[in-house]
């Protein structure tokens, strides 16, 4: 096999043309690549509010809990002074007119 030192015109423009296509390729491909990175951290950003959202639900649904049982013993309560236990051990009728 031997070497051909002599170099063509085609064969230095095929390199130019290919080192041209690379960098083209590069230059997009990177700022593809930087658009990508822009709308992820907007995905991110987003899914930070959804985790602050879904913590203040929770918060609230443990409130909301909370209220449920203390109205169910106030309506127990209330329910018992209805039905004379409690503080009224008896009548008050003749008591005031």
């Amino acid at each position: 096999m031997t070497f051909d030192p002599t170099i063509t015109s085609g064969a230095v423009l095929n390199a130019l043309v290919l080192l041209v296509g690379f960098a083209v390729a590069f230059t997009r491909i990177g700022g593809r690549i930087d658009l990508l990175s822009q709308r992820l951290s907007a995905v991110e950003e987003a899914l930070k509010s959804f985790r602050d959202t879904s913590e203040r639900l929770a918060v609230i649904e443990t409130m909301q809990a909370t209220h449920s049982q203390m109205i169910a013993g106030l309506q127990k309560e209330t329910a018992d002074l209805r039905h004379g236990r409690g503080f009224v051990r008896e009548s008050i009728e003749r008591e005031y007119p």
